[in-house]
């Protein structure tokens, strides 16, 4: 599966009604031409009058069009961010980005419903897509030895 708009919104319709009981609203999407970032949600607090109603202005979640995914782990990455997006629509506290909360769902879901959702993916399992930039390596006087261009 590569990640695009229609992969993304059916992913998270399905994931919604399955897993968060459609109470999340749909999201913008976005890619991003990144190796080192599977996927991201991001977002933004209301602080206008209808708050209650609509707690963040802004929320979208984007995925890597470096990666071929198979469908099992685009759940699984989907439902990873959707908890994001799921602690912030709720206003739930958190300390750490995948803190007490975090897990407590995740660990929720895998158990009810078989997924595997964890803090990070090993992206070196991933095919590469056609869009995945050229990495070079150039050797450096380091401490690393070899630094990403």
């Amino acid at each position: 599966m590569i990640a695009n708009f229609n992969t993304m919104s059916k992913c998270f319709n399905e994931c919604n009604k399955k897993y968060f009981n459609n109470s999340l609203p749909m999201p913008e999407f976005g890619t991003l031409n990144k190796l080192n970032t599977i996927a991201r949600f991001e977002y933004r607090k209301n602080k206008g009058k209808n708050k209650a109603r609509k707690p963040l202005e802004y929320k979208k979640i984007f995925f890597s069009d470096c990666y071929n995914f198979k469908k099992k782990d685009f759940i699984d990455i989907m439902a990873h961010e959707m908890i994001h997006y799921y602690i912030s629509w709720n206003g739930i506290k958190d300390w750490r980005t995948h803190g007490r909360k975090f897990m407590e769902i995740a660990n929720e879901l895998n158990e009810k419903y078989g997924l595997n959702i964890t803090k990070t993916k090993d992206a070196s399992l991933f095919k590469l897509t056609k869009n995945a930039p050229k990495v070079t390596f150039k050797k450096k006087k380091s401490l690393f030895g070899f630094l990403f261009d």
